[in-house]
């Protein structure tokens, strides 16, 4: 009886305490010190006042804290935090080695369990959401779980926590990208657009919206959102030339070349090396019969003479505007240069050997097959594809 008397006691003093300090007090302090970068000691606060993850509300500002501003990842099951010091921030310390407090926290059991608990407390669903699309995005967690099964949970949580009217900025944003992802374009637009409604300075859903609409060819109505984004990545240089591309794709939909050319070129001040961008370079030099076309090709070809994709990417530009002649005149200005590595000769070989049969000169593209067999048996197996094609090409370029 004693001994009984003394826990009875213990946890009414254990629930007197917690009764000081009351959820909305908590919630406001560690919203403090989150707000100073003091991310340790906000989910100290946190886990004191519920130790055993029992208040959803407390639970989901864990979730948040450790979703947005962990250092180191263990799994996504187990959180590395640190009080930041002046000039220290997440992006430039995450992933790095450093010492931090690691906190253990299982949030699709916990929330789980709440929500059996607390069915129509559907925050718990966006809660569930926002960890499946965290885990999705940076694929850092449930490596034995599929990308479609991943995708599945985030459309199920988002889409039940939106349905009784507990979507935000963020949801919104995750069920776009899903939906994104499975080619499923027009609700990705809606979503994106409501995204937004919520926060009209979140850079992300308006490069994303501007996406969406250029692939359904609505350029005039993505451009609004491109320009938004470029400005809005002001300290993000990268993101920033991603914006100005997509920017130059959307007025390129519309026909506007020197205002395409622009864009482009502000994109390649920010990021010199970005492929999709001198690929759209090269596309209105080509399309004008320009003579930066063959400088641009260089540029392209230059990246990796031994990847396929690039050599496909360049023909596809020259083949779209029947431009076979100045294809083959621009490889064969490659060949005094080209790296002497296998697959870069063999490729080159090649290519040069397919668009002299368009042009109709099997003889000229006969020897250019023959090397490109020697090069490329040094490094492909016997009975590969492409081998196989270059054997097609010999038999059929043959004197």
């Amino acid at each position: 009886m004693r001994v009984y008397s003394i826990v009875t006691a213990l946890a009414l003093t254990i629930q007197a305490a917690s009764a000081q300090t009351p959820v909305p007090t908590v919630l406001a302090q560690a919203a403090q010190l989150t707000q100073e970068k003091k991310y340790e000691s906000a989910f100290t606060v946190l886990d004191k006042a519920d130790p055993k993850n029992l208040q959803p509300e407390v639970l989901l500002a864990k979730e948040k804290l450790v979703l947005d501003y962990y250092l180191i990842s263990m799994g996504h099951q187990g959180f590395g935090l640190r009080d930041l010091a002046p000039g220290e921030t997440v992006e430039k310390l995450r992933g790095r080695e450093g010492n931090y407090s690691m906190h253990l926290l299982n949030l699709p059991l916990e929330l789980n369990r709440l929500q059996r608990k607390y069915p129509t407390n559907y925050a718990l669903s966006k809660g569930l959401g926002d960890y499946w699309y965290a885990v999705l995005a940076c694929g850092c967690g449930e490596q034995d779980k599929p990308e479609q099964q991943k995708q599945d949970l985030v459309l199920r949580y988002y889409n039940a926590a939106h349905a009784h009217g507990l979507g935000d900025y963020t949801s919104y944003f995750g069920l776009g990208y899903v939906q994104l992802l499975r080619d499923q374009v027009v609700p990705a637009t809606v979503a994106f657009e409501k995204s937004v409604a919520l926060k009209a300075d979140y850079p992300n859903s308006h490069y994303n919206l501007s996406y969406a609409l250029w692939l359904q060819k609505k350029s005039a109505e993505g451009i609004p959102h491109a320009k938004a984004a470029y400005n809005l990545y002001v300290d993000e240089p990268r993101r920033r030339a991603d914006a100005a591309r997509m920017l130059g794709m959307l007025q390129e939909q519309q026909q506007k070349p020197a205002e395409s050319k622009a864009a482009y070129q502000q994109s390649l001040a920010l990021n010199p090396q970005d492929t999709p961008s001198m690929l759209g370079m090269l596309r209105l030099a080509v399309a004008a019969h320009s003579p930066e076309a063959p400088g641009w090709a260089a540029k392209l070809y230059q990246l990796n003479p031994a990847d396929d994709q690039m050599f496909n990417d360049i023909m596809d530009i020259y083949q779209n505007n029947n431009q076979w002649a100045e294809a083959e005149a621009f490889f064969s200005s490659q060949l005094p240069t080209a790296s002497k590595e296998p697959t870069a000769q063999g490729l080159l070989q090649f290519y040069l050997g397919a668009l002299n049969m368009q042009l109709k000169r099997p003889q000229q593209a006969y020897p250019h097959f023959q090397e490109a067999k020697i090069q490329l048996e040094k490094v492909l197996r016997d009975g590969h594809a492409f081998l196989n094609k270059i054997e097609e090409g010999i038999a059929e370029s043959k004197p």
